[in-house]
């Protein structure tokens, strides 16, 4: 496990500095690293997608433990002082690309699901996570650390403030839970909040039987589109479907749903059934 001092001295090796603006905080804590791996729960069968590996302090543990590590990374300086500290290491792909031009289904195993680990960025949290999911059939779990509060946005509750479309996009692709904490101490440089581990295991089937996913993810959106307006009022003016009030209120009534409800206090399963009554 490189330490602040390991990574220093990689500093003065290599001629390079951690981007605070590319989200470069290199993870210096032992015990989380093995926590992080655990999660993971990584075979010898397993091939592992790293999003973001920095300077390897993942990487390599897990190039002793699965069969593939294809290991991203898009700073070029990054990736060179790690194509360098990987060159024994045979089964580590390194790939040197912006994950979300990255085409997932190319270099894949045939037949083979992946798990992905990553660290991300606030800044590019909420893109990678939905990237995920629209690639969930190739995909058997993640362990992601995200920021403390993009991971409360995903395991929200209803008629909570973090509660949105993201949480229930969430909640269709997979079985989500939050893991851990860390601080922001057990990172160098020390970023300015702290993180949260969650592992989302991609489902194999719909949790919501509708006719047409989009459909529902565009409902959800609209909804959300104006989190102090009623579904009704939200949705009519993102012209969902182009449905008029009276039709959008009978679907309500068919569904069992208050006509002055707020997205946020509805569930999955109530988005389903609004869809379902739209006939």
């Amino acid at each position: 496990m490189l330490s602040k001092k390991g990574i220093r001295a990689l500093e003065k090796k290599y001629g390079f500095r951690p981007q605070k603006k590319m989200g470069q905080n290199f993870l210096i804590d032992g015990n989380i690293k093995e926590k992080i791996i655990a999660a993971a729960g990584v075979t010898n069968e397993d091939t592992v997608l790293e999003i973001g590996s920095g300077l390897g302090q993942l990487t390599f543990d897990f190039s002793e433990m699965a069969k593939t590590v294809i290991a991203i990374e898009f700073d070029k300086k990054l990736f060179s002082v790690l194509s360098d500290l990987s060159r024994d290491r045979a089964n580590v792909v390194l790939v040197q690309e912006d994950f979300l031009k990255f085409k997932i289904k190319e270099i894949l195993p045939k037949k083979r699901k992946i798990k992905v680990v990553s660290n991300l960025p606030y800044y590019i949290s909420t893109p990678v996570i939905l990237k995920l999911f629209a690639h969930s059939e190739c995909i058997d779990s993640a362990v992601l650390t995200l920021q403390k509060e993009v991971a409360d946005r995903l395991v929200a509750g209803p008629r909570s403030k973090d509660y949105g479309s993201l949480t229930l996009f969430a909640q269709f692709h997979s079985e989500i839970k939050r893991l851990f904490s860390i601080s922001r101490n057990s990172f160098y440089p020390v970023p300015g909040v702290d993180s949260t581990v969650v592992a989302m295991n991609m489902r194999r089937s719909e949790p919501v039987s509708i006719p047409d996913k989009n459909d529902l993810f565009e409902l959800i959106r609209s909804g959300f589109s104006k989190r102090r307006k009623t579904l009704v009022n939200a949705v009519l003016s993102q012209g969902f479907k182009e449905l008029s009030r009276d039709k959008l209120e009978g679907v309500l009534d068919a569904a069992g749903i208050p006509r002055d409800v707020r997205a946020e206090a509805l569930e999955l399963s109530d988005f389903a059934r609004i869809i379902n009554s739209i006939g």
